[in-house]
């Protein structure tokens, strides 16, 4: 497998790339409506953060919400990327208690 990129979020997005990177990088109502069409659970993931597109599609493709393919999910998000780009002015951290309940209650 290959080794997660280091330094910073940058486009375009590669199936090297850490699946986190998506979120410093896509607006995050277009990507989490993105991943709940496609029943991918990577939006605030703690995963996320160390794993590439390829490393989770292959870690889920067994999983009880199934595989995907890395290639054409990242193809897309570079695409959604263009179209949502992330802007900090718009982010609102979740509350304590949302990341909790997140934690706790999965979606």
């Amino acid at each position: 497998m290959a080794v997660p990129e280091v330094g910073e979020p940058r486009l375009p997005l590669t199936v090297d790339s850490p699946i986190a990177w998506a979120e410093f990088l896509i607006d995050h109502a277009a990507l989490r409506e993105y991943y709940d069409k496609r029943n991918i659970k990577c939006f605030n993931c703690c995963a996320a953060e160390a794993e590439t597109f390829a490393q989770g599609a292959k870690v889920h493709e067994g999983g009880p919400w199934g595989a995907f393919d890395a290639a054409k999910v990242v193809e897309d998000l570079n695409e959604l990327a263009k179209q949502h780009p992330f802007d900090k002015s718009k982010y609102k951290p979740p509350s304590l208690w949302r990341s909790m309940v997140d934690l706790l209650f999965p979606s």
